[in-house]
């Protein structure tokens, strides 16, 4: 996705954001049911639905991404942006450090 500044799209975000709270469910029943054993199964129910999702979403952007990538690769893109010059690293300078002599404390 960074060599070829590909985003997710707002679904995408909304998919991931409704997993975040599947799973932030799950994580309260589980602390309830430190206190009340009878948000266990409810939390174990929250966490199989929440992997459901989590792992039908995460296989959808992957094969995204995988399309994506093949098409731009058959179309002949090289992957970087035709607008950037490659630029190498920055060397660090040596710097003028004036050395400081230590004086013995008499």
């Amino acid at each position: 996705m960074d060599q070829y500044d590909l985003e997710s799209d707002p679904c995408d975000r909304r998919m991931i954001r409704f997993t975040n709270c599947l799973m932030m469910l799950a994580c309260i029943c589980d602390i309830l049911a430190m206190i009340d054993n009878s948000f266990a199964e409810l939390a174990g129910i929250l966490r199989m639905i929440a992997d459901c999702v989590f792992y039908s979403m995460m296989g959808c952007m992957a094969a995204q991404v995988h399309h994506e990538v093949e098409f731009r690769k058959n179309q002949g893109d090289s992957g970087f942006k035709a607008n950037t010059a490659y630029e190498p690293p920055v060397s660090a300078q040596p710097t003028n450090a004036i050395a400081v002599k230590a004086e013995p404390i008499n």
